[in-house]
């Protein structure tokens, strides 16, 4: 009988909650290690933590502790966009030791190559050292923006463009910084932030759309960034914050990616702080791929069906595309890889598990 793959969960937040849930409900997976950043939650059990119960597996904030254990995979989810390089140390740090990683802590990993060649180049390393794998993967960027459109690649006789779009409600996530000091929301319009910065588009989107135009084939010839905003008539109170009258409570960003002289493709997000909000814009809750070509086709995946929160939803999805890459990273042969060279990431064991209520 082949044995459960050591698994080590690197930060309990948002997404790592939900991985840690999954990893040890399933029955091919291990969990022996969990790394955590405060004081407070250093000493515990991972699973009190994270909301199952205990487990067995106490938690520690000693990254040399982590490397120092055995195990099979990393499943590295910290909020790495904050600081990539010192997540880059972690990771190679990991990988050198032996043990594979699946990360979604940097979007711009999911395709190395557009973070760089000295990116490219550490990871490699790494890998080598360790004779180690390295997968990053997501959900928007990780799955709609790559997955989605590749699997329909398969029945065009031609694209003549392509659209990915993610519609989400950020009324419930709860990282301020994130919300107001990054992405604008109850700034005045025409108030300088990062999201105005194209820079900002090509660090989140120019890894899915270099890994798209590789893996159909193309050429990027340039990039295009816009963001477009829309202000609220009332106060809006938020777990984050206050967003005041006449500041930003919903915002449409895009980057494209210019081939042939056309905008081919384009990946954009509408993201509002109440359904009520731009109600002129296409509303949602999830992400769609509009492809005009031959044959043209439109396909919807809607997430939060059942009125759940879609933020929360979205870090689950992020989570389990993470925790069923596992099995195919530790198979892979050492190195980088992304979707392009991996096989189809599959939910294996899924049907297996007991279900809700009908």
């Amino acid at each position: 009988m082949t044995r459960p793959l050591r698994i080590i969960q690197w930060a309990t937040g948002n997404v790592g909650r939900h991985a840690v849930a999954a990893v040890h409900e399933h029955p091919g997976l291990e969990l022996v290690g969990a790394l955590v950043y405060s004081d407070a939650k250093a000493g515990r059990d991972v699973g009190e933590i994270c909301g199952i119960g205990d487990i067995g597996v106490i938690a520690t904030s000693d990254r040399a502790e982590i490397l120092a254990l055995e195990a099979d995979c990393v499943l590295y989810n910290p909020q790495g966009e904050w600081d990539p390089p010192a997540a880059l140390d972690d990771v190679c740090a990991l990988l050198a030791s032996g043990k594979n990683v699946v990360s979604t802590a940097v979007t711009a990993w999911i395709y190395p190559r557009s973070a760089g060649e000295d990116v490219v180049r550490r990871l490699e390393t790494a890998c080598a050292a360790g004779r180690s794998s390295f997968h990053a993967t997501g959900i928007q960027p990780g799955w709609a923006a790559e997955v989605l459109p590749l699997t329909m690649s398969g029945l065009f006789r031609r694209i003549d463009s392509l659209l990915v779009q993610e519609l989400m409600d950020y009324t419930t996530y709860n990282v301020p910084f994130v919300l107001f000091d990054i992405m604008g929301f109850g700034k005045k319009p025409g108030e300088r932030v990062p999201m105005d910065e194209p820079a900002v588009g090509s660090l989140s989107f120019a890894a899915p759309l270099m890994l798209l135009a590789d893996g159909l084939g193309a050429t990027i010839d340039d990039y295009i960034w816009q963001r477009e905003v829309v202000t609220t008539d009332t106060p809006i109170d938020i777990p984050a914050g206050r967003i005041e009258a006449g500041t930003v409570a919903a915002q449409r960003f895009s980057y494209t990616a210019v081939i042939g002289g056309r905008r081919a493709l384009t990946i954009e997000h509408i993201t509002r702080l109440g359904a009520d909000q731009a109600p002129h814009w296409p509303t949602g809750r999830g992400w769609k791929v509009a492809v005009e070509g031959l044959p043209s086709m439109v396909l919807e995946s809607r997430i939060a069906v059942h009125g759940e929160d879609d933020t929360d939803q979205g870090c689950l999805g992020t989570a389990m595309h993470a925790v069923h890459a596992i099995a195919p990273v530790c198979a892979a042969a050492p190195g980088i890889r992304t979707f392009l060279d991996l096989p189809t990431i599959a939910g294996r064991g899924v049907l297996s598990l007991p279900g809700g209520p009908l």
